[in-house]
């Protein structure tokens, strides 16, 4: 692949394992009134213009068949944002935590998975949502990192807040008592987001207007049009649902 792309091999290793620790981003997940699980993310990186150029949805084949799909960039081996096709959704998020040095010693000592490389192969193994949900939490990785997970049936939506060694918290949607939605942007979801960096607020404002019975794949897309949940930084928005795996759509964005 390196050959391909014109690189060394040591600078496709740097490619791959510095954004695991560079990638902001916006996660929604979302149940309607039906009990229908909708997911949608806006993928932020301060190169974007660069990105958007190599920004690409590819289906991964198994026995004639699409065993996954997901959205990457050209020369990238990992998933941020995937679909196992009748199973799961899933987005993972930065999580700002620790030193460049102690991803450098838990990638090269430890032999930690890169964060991404963990999405992918969660695409590619897990059963269903729960056994998703349980390899995300459990399996040790490089860096501290959001992952947000979608089902198929009601209630199955969930925020994993990760540790390198494990989960710092696991934070589900709750329906019936009136979390209808998770927002999961760049901060433990426990604490205020910065004024500088507050999209968080802007995202909830826009699906409570919203409303759980008007939400789908349009107004969620919508909603992650909004400004700052939209911003300068933002080079992608994909929207997926498992249960309707022929709606995976992902859009390259600009600003107007």
């Amino acid at each position: 692949m390196c050959q391909a792309l014109g690189i060394s091999v040591g600078d496709g290793i740097l490619i791959n394992l510095a954004y695991e620790s560079t990638a902001f981003c916006t996660s929604i997940i979302a149940q309607d009134l039906k009990g229908n699980i909708y997911h949608g993310r806006n993928l932020d990186y301060a190169f974007g213009d660069i990105l958007q150029k190599i920004t690409i949805d590819v289906q991964f084949m198994r026995n004639g068949q699409v065993a996954y799909k997901g959205t990457t960039f050209f020369g990238y081996v990992g998933l941020w944002t995937g679909q196992s096709p009748h199973k799961f959704t899933i987005s993972g998020d930065e999580r700002d935590k620790g030193s460049w040095w102690e991803n450098a010693i838990a990638a090269f000592l430890n032999r930690n998975l890169p964060v991404s490389w963990l999405v992918r192969d969660t695409l590619d193994t897990a059963a269903d949502f729960q056994a998703a949900v349980l390899k995300l939490a459990a399996t040790p990785i490089i860096a501290d990192v959001y992952y947000i997970v979608g089902g198929t049936l009601p209630k199955e939506g969930v925020v994993i807040t990760r540790n390198r060694k494990g989960p710092a918290d696991i934070w589900p949607l709750e329906p019936t008592a009136g979390a209808w939605f998770r927002v999961e942007t760049n901060y433990d979801h426990w604490t205020t987001p910065p004024p500088f960096d507050d999209r968080r607020t802007a995202a909830i404002k826009a699906l409570n207007a919203t409303g759980q019975k008007n939400i789908n794949f349009e107004t969620l897309f919508k909603v992650l049009s909004v400004r700052p949940v939209l911003n300068n930084y933002t080079v992608y928005t994909t929207v997926m649902s498992a249960a309707v795996p022929d709606k995976y759509l992902t859009w390259i964005r600009t600003l107007e």
